[in-house]
């Protein structure tokens, strides 16, 4: 949010019936600015400072609300003629803060019931434990963290891990086992217990390890059979890992479904996932991308598809420079890359992919994942767009080609 901040002097001629006029012309601009918030005038009462006489405060959203305001006809004409002839000096600052106004928050959550808080880990069999581990530190920069000969869990910056590899040696191809969110809070978590149950869904156990590495939880599967866990207070690192080449956050899984639109129900009505992008199409192609509370661009994303398979697991890195690192490695260790260095437009990253079937779903390597303000994670209204590539990689100006997608 923004907060706004004026200091003033009245001129020494201007009578106290003027500066009661003003002050109370002020005073009313929260009726006139409805994008105004937590407004505060008063007289200065610095010992230190005494230059200006009266300071006044307001919070906005953002900065497009200050603008908005600032550049609103009635605010120029009272400046105009009603501020400047009165006004001796004056002082403007504008601080950029995290967070919304205070009570804003709270109001514009109030309207919806939240979501999950954001993409924990994905719980993957392998057939091959220890190369699949050399994969996963090597190629993606996670850290091994508790393992023994049937699992391993690895990490990419503060939580507790990022995926977790199960060794199933009968596989020749990896399968993913569970998809993992976390939870704002107990309070959230029962509200989306009950919502799952109303929706006729049966609540199951987490896995022992999950449940060990959290304060509580339950699983669910989605109208795919993915088995789903949901966990409050995910157990953290004091610290990150103690390399430079590495993930800083795993931010989401994709889905291709022949469910689609009874798994966007399910997520959107029931989860409380929120729409941000909708790619248009018939059959195949057709997607939506999806944000939880943390506001990335998205958590999730489903893909109209012939059948259901996690497509990719994408992980932000440190920079441009690190996916380009890892490129490299790839390169290096011939490692297949099915998508190469891509734009995406939508969600502002550049990325390539990784994909070895062994191991994992594709693996999308980015420098950066648009994160929405908070005020626009609550008022933001979804984008419709044409299926084209250059609505996913604007560095493709083919429209033809979308099937490679």
């Amino acid at each position: 949010m923004i907060k706004h901040v004026v200091a003033f002097r009245f001129k020494d001629d201007v009578d106290d019936v003027a500066r009661q006029s003003i002050l109370d012309e002020v005073s009313a601009f929260p009726s006139h600015y409805p994008q105004m918030h937590n407004f505060t005038l008063g007289t200065n009462i610095s010992s230190r400072e005494q230059r200006m006489t009266h300071a006044f405060m307001i919070e906005f959203a953002d900065e497009a609300s200050l603008m908005e305001y600032l550049g609103s006809e009635r605010h120029e004409t009272f400046v105009r003629e009603r501020w400047r002839p009165v006004i001796e000096s004056q002082s403007i600052a504008a601080l950029d803060v995290d967070g919304l106004p205070a009570g804003l928050e709270k109001e514009l959550s109030v309207r919806r019931p939240r979501g999950p808080y954001g993409f924990a880990f994905a719980r993957i069999a392998v057939p091959d434990l220890a190369a699949s581990i050399d994969f996963y530190t090597y190629h993606v920069g996670l850290q091994l963290e508790g393992h023994d000969d049937t699992y391993a869990q690895l990490r990419a910056n503060l939580s507790h891990h990022d995926i977790e590899l199960v060794a199933d040696p009968s596989l020749t191809e990896h399968h993913v086992e569970t998809l993992a969110f976390t939870v704002e809070s107990q309070e959230v978590l029962e509200d989306l217990r009950n919502r799952l149950v109303a929706d006729g869904r049966e609540i199951g156990e987490l896995h022992p390890r999950t449940k060990a590495a959290c304060l509580d939880g339950f699983s669910v599967q989605d109208p795919n059979g993915q088995m789903l866990e949901f966990v409050r207070d995910f157990h953290v690192y004091a610290e990150p890992p103690l390399v430079e080449w590495r993930p800083i956050d795993i931010v989401h899984p994709f889905l291709s479904t022949p469910h689609y639109q009874e798994s966007l129900r399910f997520y959107c009505d029931v989860l409380g996932f929120l729409r941000s992008d909708v790619i248009v199409a018939d059959g195949f192609g057709a997607s939506t991308f999806l944000r939880c509370e943390d506001r990335y661009h998205h958590a999730l994303a489903l893909r109209q598809d012939t059948k259901y398979y996690v497509a990719h697991l994408a992980f932000q890195m440190k920079s441009l420079d690190h996916v380009m690192r890892g490129r490299t490695k790839a390169v290096y260790k011939k490692v297949p890359i099915p998508s190469d260095i891509v734009n995406h437009s939508a969600s502002a990253s550049i990325a390539f992919y990784m994909y070895v079937a062994q191991h994992g779903p594709r693996i999308e390597l980015m420098d950066r994942h648009r994160v929405f303000t908070p005020e626009e994670h609550e008022t933001h209204k979804e984008r419709y767009m044409s299926a084209d590539p250059r609505n996913i990689d604007v560095w493709r100006a083919a429209a033809d080609d979308w099937e490679r997608y």
